[in-house]
């Protein structure tokens, strides 16, 4: 590491203490309790998994998270949840889900869960604009 050349003794003195750094302070310890948090205890929603079915033990399962892009145009296939519970979250983007006769739109910050009675696909409707969902889901681990 290179230090600064300094010309007048001001300088040095400045220098010295730019460079003694500041005792360790409040935002460099742990809090003894949660500080500053709001909602972290309060539920968006939850997936019951008793309904999924799942075979085997906890172990046998991951719990996946998932940056999905989807092209303009783009679109991801009908697909159920069943032994695969998830939460996902609109991130960027327009998509339109459907779910048998239904359809809605979801913007960007529109969070949905995926229980074992769900099935539906989406499509990107914007022919310029990639959309991407985050999404975490339940899965049977890979051996």
């Amino acid at each position: 590491m290179a230090f600064p050349t300094f010309k007048s003794l001001p300088a040095l003195l400045l220098g010295a203490a730019c460079l003694a750094g500041t005792p360790a302070g409040a935002a460099d310890t742990p809090p003894d309790k949660p500080t500053g948090l709001s909602g972290a205890t309060d539920a968006i929603g939850l997936v019951e998994l008793s309904p999924h079915n799942l075979p085997g033990a906890v172990g046998d399962y991951d719990l996946r998270a998932r940056s999905i892009v989807v092209a303009p145009g783009g679109g991801i296939p009908d697909h159920s949840h069943a032994g695969r519970p998830g939460i996902a979250r609109v991130t960027r983007g327009t998509l339109i889900e459907y779910r048998g006769n239904a359809q809605r739109t979801l913007q960007v910050g529109d969070v949905w869960f995926e229980n074992a009675d769900t099935m539906h696909w989406f499509r990107n409707p914007s022919s310029t604009e990639a959309a991407e969902l985050w999404v975490v889901d339940v899965v049977l681990r890979k051996k």
